[in-house]
């Protein structure tokens, strides 16, 4: 069940705050709750060579040390080499939330939804994708569908205690 939010008298203090503790939310993609935003990170034209069969591991440390532009890229090269990888998929789409290029993560959690339907990892990512966009009942929505699907799953009880933070604050 979707919560009814409220988009004014938001506190920029509480948003932020609940952003930094989302950022637990999209775990299954390889986030930890040390990644924060970074607005001003561009897509690069091109990566450094890596050996061929490396794309996924150097994508993961890369978003983990929050150069979103690089996993993105490294990210998109482990999925054209194995096209059905969810993983893959899952964190090109959160690179690119990251890097607040949300017309080009919509098109990858496309991918993702072709590739494996819709997952709790799918609806718990695109949750939080709602998230970092301020669409917050849109991302209510996919946390109660993650929900559903694995219920009581502890990441998901924790989102939406923190989505509740915002409206709270």
């Amino acid at each position: 069940m979707a919560w009814k939010m409220r988009r004014r008298g938001l506190h920029a203090a509480s948003r932020s705050r609940a952003l930094i503790l989302m950022a637990g939310l999209a775990v299954l993609s390889g986030c930890s709750e040390s990644t924060t935003a970074a607005p001003g990170q561009t897509l690069p034209a091109s990566v450094p060579s890596i050996r061929a069969g490396t794309e996924l591991s150097t994508a993961k440390t890369n978003f983990e040390t929050g150069n979103f532009g690089y996993a993105a890229r490294y990210f998109d090269m482990a999925l054209k080499a194995s096209p059905r990888d969810m993983e893959a998929c899952l964190g090109l789409a959160a690179s690119y939330d990251w890097l607040h290029r949300f017309d080009l993560a919509d098109t990858a959690y496309g991918k993702c939804r072709k590739i494996e339907g819709e997952t709790f990892a799918y609806h718990n990512n695109l949750g939080f994708s709602y998230f970092l966009r301020g669409e917050y009942d849109k991302a209510s929505v996919n946390l109660a569908q993650a929900r559903a699907l694995q219920p009581g799953h502890p990441v998901i009880e924790n989102n939406l205690r923190i989505l509740g933070l915002v409206f709270s604050g």
